[in-house]
């Protein structure tokens, strides 16, 4: 087995990501047109302003062989909010670089990605720094061997999965009617996902608003789509509909009898459909919710994504029973072996796995992410970074394409 090579330097830049940091609580309080959201008075901790510039920090390392390996320190978009860590600051993100991760990785040869991120994981340092460091490791530990990133984590993890492409589900933020329009047209198997951080404008203070919008996405999909196209209609609504019906299971079930009747005969999975105060709290809505719905005999698919932050808290969801997926936000997990490590513990419990991020994410970490998701083959891949899905789809769709091209053989390219 080759050497992982020594590190010779380490060097930290600032960024910028794809998108902006948002205060969802904010906004889901009282609506903010988007023109007015960069001078509004952030409520969450952390954040100054209700929308701001998400900050990123990159950091480079170089081996004993002259190669830079480099990955991309950055958070989530609605940072602060139930569990997750707070807004992430570049200056904060180059401090702890230089404090910790500097003296820890300099004059040291890395023996495989586990053991050195099992230690990083030790130090004082934001998630979002360990998200980086861990994408600069893989990488410099996989050109070490020769080797893909994807086939680094397959082989340190042991890993016999049969290696193949992963299905995107795309995410349209609010531009949600033209951007579905471009997910038909690329046949992603997961539309749109979306947002609601305007809830008279988006949901509508009863949900007819959405209800409205999941007919019209059905008839998009028939207009656009072809005979054997069939997606899954996946709507992410923060917590917004727990919210109108003031957390009543039964009227909430009620309200998805509607949704799913709305996008028949396409199936439909419903992200973060109501949020307590905790974690606990949260998972007994979703059970009280989950008996409602069988009692209706309805086959919609639960997703949880908030209190689901940790590979601990992940693992707790997904133990729980009441949700049929998890959607598993790699920034909020830190390292990338946090993230392999929830993937196959959450496949273990026979539950749905969505390998996402956010939109604030970069090139660099969206290709890694495709690495990741080939590796651990979730059930589907979230499309990252920012909201215009044709940049998203092109990054990820191409690197996935070289990424495989290691797979297939090169007479099956001919």
């Amino acid at each position: 087995m080759r050497s992982s090579g020594l590190i010779v330097d380490i060097k930290a830049v600032k960024g910028q990501g794809a998108y902006y940091c948002e205060d969802l609580a904010a906004l889901q309080r009282t609506p903010i047109k988007e023109a007015d959201r960069w001078r509004a008075k952030g409520e969450t901790e952390g954040f100054k302003f209700v929308r701001e510039i998400a900050e990123v920090v990159s950091i480079g390392i170089k081996t004993v062989d002259g190669i830079w390996s480099w990955g991309d320190c950055v958070g989530v978009s609605y940072a602060g909010k139930s569990g997750r860590e707070g807004i992430f600051r570049a200056n904060l993100g180059l401090e702890q670089i230089e404090k910790w991760v500097f003296p820890f990785l300099k004059n040291k040869t890395p023996t495989t990605f586990r053991e050195v991120m099992g230690e990083i994981n030790l130090l004082p340092i934001h998630r979002a720094v360990k998200y980086g460091v861990s994408q600069a490791l893989l990488k410099a530990i996989a050109f070490c061997h020769r080797e893909e990133m994807w086939q680094t984590l397959v082989r340190e993890w042991g890993i016999n999965t049969v290696i193949k492409r992963v299905p995107f589900q795309g995410s349209a933020g609010n531009n949600r009617v033209i951007n579905a329009d471009k997910m038909i047209i690329n046949r992603l198997s997961g539309l749109p996902h979306g947002q609601i951080d305007d809830i008279p404008t988006q949901l509508g203070l009863k949900g007819e608003i959405l209800l409205s919008y999941a007919s019209a996405l059905k008839t998009r999909i028939v207009e656009l789509g072809e005979n054997n196209y069939f997606p899954v209609v996946h709507l992410d609504v923060h917590g917004a509909i727990g919210k109108i019906f003031e957390n009543d299971a039964k009227k909430i079930a009620d309200y998805v009898k509607g949704l799913e009747a709305a996008v028949k005969p396409y199936p439909l999975r419903v992200e973060s459909i109501a949020l307590g105060n905790t974690q606990e709290e949260t998972l007994n809505l979703f059970s009280d919710i989950k008996k409602e719905m069988t009692a209706l005999a309805l086959t919609t698919v639960l997703v949880a994504d908030e209190w689901a932050n940790t590979k601990e808290d992940i693992l707790k969801v997904a133990q729980s029973g009441v949700v049929g997926m998890v959607h598993i936000k790699m920034p909020d997990l830190g390292g990338i072996e946090e993230t392999m490590a929830a993937v196959l513990g959450v496949k273990k419990f026979k539950v749905a796995t969505l390998l996402g991020g956010s939109c604030i994410e970069t090139d660099l970490t969206a290709r890694v992410s495709v690495h990741v998701a080939l590796a651990c083959q979730p059930t589907a891949l979230l499309t990252k970074p920012g909201m215009g899905i044709d940049e998203n789809i092109q990054i990820m769709g191409n690197e996935m394409n070289r990424a495989l091209s290691s797979v297939i053989s090169h007479e099956t390219l001919q």
